[in-house]
């Protein structure tokens, strides 16, 4: 196995780990995972305006493009957050029991 090969699978995997939030995030708030991954790019890109596209700003979708703001600007939070919010009536059982 050569360098490049390792450095080509790391590439992939780095790219597949990218793609993880913006996919949860899609699958929370119910919008097209496709939608949620160009609100990522849009994010990432140097030279994005101060106002988002009109495709991220319908009522729908606007909680996805939080989540995902979040998951690019906060990633501990996002992920946290994910990990806190189910474990939290599990807490609440254990406490009571």
């Amino acid at each position: 196995m050569s360098l490049a090969t390792l450095h080509t699978d790391a590439r992939r995997v780095a790219q597949r780990l990218r793609r993880i939030p913006p996919s949860v995030a899609a699958w929370l708030c119910s919008v097209d995972p496709t939608l949620a991954l160009s609100m990522q790019d849009w994010l990432t890109s140097p030279a994005w305006a101060d106002t988002p596209p009109e495709a991220f700003t319908a009522a729908d979708v606007v909680p996805c493009f939080a989540l995902v703001k979040i998951s690019v600007s906060k990633p501990a939070v996002f992920w946290a957050a994910l990990v806190a919010i189910p474990s939290f009536p599990i807490l609440l059982a254990l406490r009571w029991i």
